[in-house]
This record gives C-alpha cells, sequence and structure tokens, in this order.
C-alpha cells in the first residue's frame, strides 16, 4: 500500500512549479492591463477635464461653486500624476 504525502513541496514538485509559474505570469499580465487602462484614463481626463473649468470661469463663482473648483483642480493634479507616463500610441507595456 503506498502513502499520499501529507504535503506538496512546490520545490520539489514540477507539475506545482509550471501551474505556479503559468498562474504568476497570468496575474502579471492582468495587472499590466489594468494599469494601462488606469493610466491612459486618468491622461486623457487630465486632458479633458478643464473644458469644465470654462463655465465657472466665464460665469463667475456662485455660492459653493469656489469648492466645486477646487475641487476640479485636484481632480485634475491627481489625474495628471497618475496618467503621467501613458503614451497614446502604445497599447501595452
Amino acid at each position: 500500500m503506498s502513502t499520499v504525502p501529507t504535503s506538496i513541496d512546490p520545490f520539489r514538485n514540477e507539475s506545482v512549479r509550471q501551474v505556479h509559474s503559468l498562474l504568476r505570469d497570468a496575474l502579471q499580465t492582468v495587472a499590466g492591463s489594468v494599469q494601462w487602462a488606469i493610466r491612459a484614463a486618468s491622461f486623457w481626463i487630465a486632458i479633458t477635464l478643464p473644458l469644465l473649468y470654462l463655465p465657472l470661469l466665464a460665469n463667475g463663482f456662485a455660492a459653493g461653486e469656489g469648492l466645486s473648483f477646487t475641487g476640479l483642480i485636484g481632480a485634475n493634479a491627481l489625474a495628471f500624476l497618475v496618467g503621467h507616463g501613458h503614451e497614446p500610441r502604445t497599447r501595452r507595456e
């Protein structure tokens, strides 16, 4: 009668190492795609967000709009920081 090992040592089992390697590669691919998408979206948000400044600047600030303008400036700065490394002509890194 053979005995079943109680634990699998991944450093001694080739198939476990292969599965681990495949999962790691798949996770890196997904993480790279998500990072690319977030960076691209932030880049384009940073480009287009200043269009929302125009109505506030043209009409002057009513009650509470000063805070909205400050929020837009902060959101634009954050979008610039996150989208800084994006290159529009490249699909993925």
